[in-house]
């Protein structure tokens, strides 16, 4: 699979926002699975600029079953969790 830097996930963000392509179309040309992409989004919807610079992170257990119980209660998804808490891996 192909390394993305951070400004190949920004232009790829800012190609779906701005040309309103589909996530499958865009994905397939860039050559990233359509659900990496879809979190890429998520992430820059909710941290914006900063969606890409995120260091390598050790999340405490407590972070990690706040984030679970969170989830629960909330009805999200792991990907948008993962998103809305800046966390790299949205598979947790």
């Amino acid at each position: 699979m192909k390394k993305f830097t951070k400004e190949d996930k920004f232009q790829a963000v800012r190609r779906y926002i701005d040309e309103t392509i589909s996530y499958r179309h865009l994905a397939n040309e860039i050559g990233v699975d359509n659900s990496a992409l879809r979190y890429w989004v998520k992430l820059y919807e909710y941290h914006g600029n900063q969606a890409f610079a995120c260091p390598y992170t050790n999340y405490s257990s407590d972070f990690k079953l706040k984030v679970i119980q969170w989830i629960k209660d909330e009805g999200y998804s792991i990907r948008e969790a993962s998103a809305l808490f800046h966390i790299p891996d949205y598979s947790m």
